[in-house]
């Protein structure tokens, strides 16, 4: 039996986001080949350099359409850090939330993350563009400065 209507749409949606990925990952000067990577949470993914900032660019199953996530680990706070340094660390990140446009400083543990997400229903090649090189620009500015401020070291791996 052949797939219904609504899920060759969905197929037919994420292999475009898919292949708008990697033109904009080629456009930007990487090898395909070199970024991907096995992600068990994703449906597909990258990752890629930008200064000390690694990103990570995965296609993730959502119930209403599949999204775009790009996501760095901008810090890693030591774990053995005082709360008060915590406390200011989440508040510093809250009020630069205020002024960002389409992403986002989120913790996860002790990791600092900065995130962007959308769906990919109407996704076109410069959103994409726009995804990766916003997040990838603002982790590779900020995350020095955030572990010259409160310690501990740069995120690594998302």
């Amino acid at each position: 039996m052949g797939l219904s209507l609504f899920e060759n749409s969905r197929e037919i949606n994420t292999n475009s986001a898919v292949m708008m990925v990697e033109d904009v990952l080629i456009a930007l000067g990487h090898f395909v080949n070199d970024c991907r990577v096995d992600d068990p949470h994703a449906m597909k993914a990258w990752r890629i350099a930008k200064g000390s900032a690694q990103i990570a660019i995965q296609i993730l199953e959502r119930p209403d359409h599949p999204h775009l996530r790009v996501i760095s680990a901008v810090m890693r706070l030591a774990s053995s850090a005082e709360a008060a340094l915590r406390a200011d660390l989440h508040a510093d990140l809250l009020a630069r939330n205020a002024e960002l446009c389409g992403l986002a400083f989120a913790a996860r543990g002790d990791q600092v993350l900065l995130v962007a997400e959308r769906s990919t229903l109407d996704l076109d090649r410069s959103e994409v563009l726009d995804l990766i090189k916003r997040v990838a620009d603002h982790a590779d500015a900020v995350d020095n400065a955030l572990v010259g401020s409160y310690g501990g070291t740069l995120g690594g791996t998302p």
